[in-house]
């Protein structure tokens, strides 16, 4: 075992994830509690916003006079009664201070010549809307600089490439993070009064706002105590397949719809009444039927869309404008020309089961954003802008609450073992890093694993991520700091795959984003959450009733009953 030298880093809040949720959180606490000193660890660059930088910055709102349980109402009914309904009301009252604050550093969404705002309505929902952002393709990025210079006057301080490995506590308390610099191999010890987890949702690194989150800070919460929720359900969209695109949430509202190859609209034997007006894990489950059955490819048929509607979605800057200029350069019209479409994972649902406070259940340890649980796998546009943005203002304010007075204890384990069993592995040759994450991919992306999915299917897909795990994942190669980081995504995404399956062949019906086509019916004794405990180190489900009695609004309907498949 060799010595290594550890870097000891002293806060007051450590905040692990520099997208939006992280630096909504740094910004809250800081205001609240000016005296405390605010961190903020990325593994990837300073100030590089997360997602947020590769959005096209558009965020739902509820505006002034409007009722926010109507808004509520609408998820009620959408997420087929799996809604928390005193978190999403607390969080809706609390996004048009969102709003507000982005016009006030200088952002600007479209506006009507009589006043108010341009919206596009969600998924034929008769209340939630999206306002898009003023110029398309640019505004992720412009909320990222705007909230990073309000970081600067406050005096937040930032870190990146630092890969976190573990939690550290302290009895039952978390009071630190072990991690190590993944350009350097620098290792360095955390100590705080207590973590707001941050770091978005664990991806498959699929496309180009995926390649970061892998969920391993999802997993070491875990470890430490915290529980973990809706982990049967994947976020699935559909994407183009030889580009990136950014936005088929408007596309859709304004008249855009998928057909198969004999023109037919895709989801016009599945749902009559919506068609493609909705969400992606219905339309990407017509499409994989449609091409099972030999009627594929899948093309966007958008001639329905008005000329002066255009302006919502056509690209002004960013990556979208490039992959739209290659298109124009190629002579492809965007806007005309069919454009095959294939359902893509992009990510898994699960996170952790924390409250509107962000409180995870572990002393000291909070959670905002993506790295915490809210939908069971159907969304909106502009929903998880909106969301990260106020569960991170609401974990930062507690969490700074939590430190004001607050000591910063030794851990109980020593930081020096951890260095040795992490560090120790750079400069070990090995398997590759992609080539294990392709085996990974290739077992979760059959239809019956992920959209259309059946115990047997599942099953195929546990037993081969256990024979990775076992004769595959021990022989990972690190050669650096950068593969060793590398290495350990590949094992979370591994894990984080096994949770998915765990809690996909316990749900043994199918509502909002999960179908089991050996279960195609919904059953009210499944209403309720799935929740994933950590007993002795074994990720056990346990169903977590869904209080309806304790709600103000009953389950009166159920968005899924608009489709037969």
């Amino acid at each position: 075992m060799k010595e290594r030298t550890i870097t000891r880093v002293a806060t007051d809040v450590l905040i692990l994830g520099g997208g939006s949720a992280g630096i909504w959180a740094a910004r809250q606490a800081k205001l609240e509690h000016p005296e405390l000193d605010v961190l903020i660890v990325d593994k990837a660059a300073q100030d590089w916003g997360g997602l947020m930088s590769l959005s096209g910055g558009d965020l739902e709102v509820t505006m002034p006079g409007e009722d926010p349980g109507e808004w509520v109402q609408d998820l009620v009914y959408y997420w087929d009664g799996l809604c928390d309904q005193l978190m999403m009301r607390e969080i809706w009252e609390d996004s048009h201070n969102v709003f507000s604050t982005y016009q006030d550093l200088g952002l600007e969404f479209f506006d009507l010549p009589e006043g108010g705002y341009r919206s596009v309505p969600q998924r034929n929902l008769p209340h939630i809307r999206l306002y898009p952002y003023k110029y398309k393709g640019t505004g992720g990025a412009a909320m990222r600089d705007a909230l990073v210079g309000e970081m600067n006057q406050l005096g937040v301080r930032r870190m990146g490439r630092i890969f976190i490995t573990e939690f550290l506590k302290r009895d039952s308390r978390v009071c630190g993070a072990f991690g190590f610099n993944l350009v350097t191999g620098e290792a360095y010890e955390f100590q705080c009064a207590c973590v707001v987890n941050a770091s978005g949702s664990p991806s498959y690194k699929p496309t180009y706002n995926n390649n970061t989150c892998t969920g391993e800070s999802i997993l070491a919460a875990f470890r430490a105590g915290a529980s973990l929720r809706n982990f049967e359900f994947l976020n699935i969209w559909n994407v183009p397949r030889q580009f990136a695109w950014e936005g088929q949430t408007i596309l859709m509202p304004l008249g855009a719809k998928f057909v198969n190859r004999f023109g037919t609209p895709v989801m016009e034997p599945y749902s009559p009444v919506l068609g493609s007006n909705t969400d992606p894990h219905y339309l990407t489950r017509a499409m994989a039927l449609e091409i099972s059955q030999g009627r594929g490819p899948i093309t966007l048929d958008m001639s329905a869309i008005r000329e002066e509607d255009r302006i919502l979605i056509r690209p002004q800057t960013g990556s979208q404008l490039l992959h739209y200029n290659k298109l124009m350069e190629e002579g492809i019209q965007f806007f005309t020309d069919p454009l095959e479409w294939i359902p893509q994972i992009q990510m898994v649902i699960g996170a952790i089961d924390a409250d509107v406070q962000g409180r995870t259940g572990v002393d000291g340890l909070f959670a905002a954003g993506r790295c915490r649980s809210l939908d069971p796998g159907v969304y909106m546009g502009g929903f998880a802008l909106t969301t990260t943005a106020v569960t991170g203002r609401k974990a930062g304010a507690a969490a700074a609450e939590y430190a004001c007075g607050s000591d910063r204890p030794e851990p109980d384990r020593d930081p020096a073992l951890q260095a040795a069993q992490v560090m120790d592995r750079i400069g070990r040759e090995g398997s590759s890093a992609h080539d294990v994450l392709r085996q990974i991919q290739t077992l979760m992306a059959p239809y019956d694993v992920t959209i259309l999915k059946t115990r047997e299917g599942l099953e195929r897909a546990q037993k081969g991520l256990d024979t990775l795990a076992a004769e595959v994942l021990p022989r990972l190669g690190s050669e650096s700091p950068h593969y060793l980081a590398k290495a350990l995504e590949v094992e979370a995404i591994a894990e984080i795959s096994r949770l998915y399956v765990t809690a996909s062949l316990f749900r043994t019906d199918s509502r909002a984003g999960h179908y089991r086509q050996d279960y195609p019916d919904r059953y009210e004794d499944w209403l309720c959450w799935v929740i994933l405990h950590n007993e002795d180190g074994q990720a056990v489900p346990h169903r977590q009733p869904v209080p309806v009695e304790q709600y103000p609004y009953p389950v009166t309907g159920y968005y899924r009953d608009n489709f037969t498949f």
